[in-house]
């Protein structure tokens, strides 16, 4: 039984990057990553101090980032259809271009995940009918197939358990369920208006999807089967998971939510920056750090006074689908 809320999760301050920081990762090593898509650089945050400890060319438009605890850094680039390869102490060692995987106009989002055990990256690009399967430092993946097919490709995320990687397609309502080995599509599974953002609680066996066209998180039960649906406020962005299992929207109006693990329903709104997307969760420090792209910052949030607490807000309704 959880315990009672003594006081609720707090931004402790507010941390200048680049140009409009769009996605965030973290690293074992305390070390946050925010891609700045106005100025082709990717900030590095030191977590112990909440300071930029480096800033690192990429390629044009960097809009996703991931993390690999053996090698390093993957960064996808949407202004030049590449990825950019930066080992641990942040070198560039490769510059894979996925430009000729690709069809059709190329608008400009681009996502990258990591399957650590698998040392895959997977890319997507919206607009076109793809997701890319890359080894981790730019080789082509063994016994692997080099991408999936998947129409309208955007959120893109990994689950540690099966290492099945999951996709939203914003124009279809749907997310779509890679099988790693193969590289078909194993269900397609119907969410709300148009899903961005997309997060995986591997433990307990649910995939959070933020539907940006109306106010709800689908969160899909990987195990058991089925979507349920969690009622957020207007233009859920991106999302993220902590080690509790509780999942944090961003909003456009310069707000996260925070749905808890075990109500299923909101207990927190918390006000960030301006136009806030990617956002991550640091273990280390139990912080999150949100990418607040209208204004060039990362809005640092404690999570430790928050934890345990009476839930509050709309819980979960269900629908009978699933994977």
């Amino acid at each position: 039984m959880n315990t009672p809320h003594t006081d609720q999760p707090r931004v402790v301050t507010s941390i200048p990057v680049g140009a409009k920081p769009l996605a965030v990762a973290v690293d074992v090593h305390r070390r946050v990553f925010v891609t700045n898509s106005g100025a082709d650089t990717v900030s590095v945050i030191d977590s112990s101090t909440n300071t930029v400890s480096a800033t690192l060319d990429v390629g044009s438009r960097p809009e996703g980032v991931a993390t690999d605890p053996q090698f390093g850094t993957c960064v996808s680039n949407g202004g030049d259809n590449t990825v950019s390869m930066l080992d641990k102490s942040h070198h560039l060692v490769a510059t894979v271009s996925v430009e000729g995987l690709f069809f059709g106009p190329s608008p400009p989002v681009m996502r990258v995940a990591v399957d650590h055990q698998l040392a895959r990256a997977y890319v997507t690009h919206r607009g076109s009918s793809r997701v890319s399967a890359i080894g981790i430092g730019g080789q082509l993946p063994p016994f692997a197939p080099p991408f999936s097919e998947v129409p309208g490709a955007l959120g893109v995320a990994v689950d540690p358990v099966s290492h099945r990687v999951f996709v939203t397609q914003p124009e279809l309502n749907t997310v779509s369920v890679i099988d790693p080995a193969t590289g078909g599509v194993l269900a397609a599974i119907p969410v709300r208006p148009q899903p961005t953002g997309i997060a995986i609680d591997g433990p307990r066996h649910r995939v959070y999807v933020a539907d940006s066209g109306v106010p709800t998180v689908s969160v899909i039960d990987t195990a058991a089967g089925g979507v349920t649906e969690v009622d957020v406020g207007e233009r859920p962005v991106g999302i993220a998971v902590d080690s509790r299992g509780d999942a944090y929207v961003t909003h456009v109006d310069g707000t996260v939510r925070v749905i808890d693990a075990g109500s299923g329903s909101v207990n927190a709104t918390l006000p960030v920056g301006a136009q806030p997307e990617g956002l991550a969760f640091e273990p280390h420090s139990n912080r999150l750090y949100v990418a607040n792209s209208g204004e060039g910052t990362v809005s640092v949030i404690d999570l430790a006074a928050g934890e345990g607490g009476p839930p509050q807000g709309t819980a979960l309704t269900s629908r009978a689908t699933g994977p």
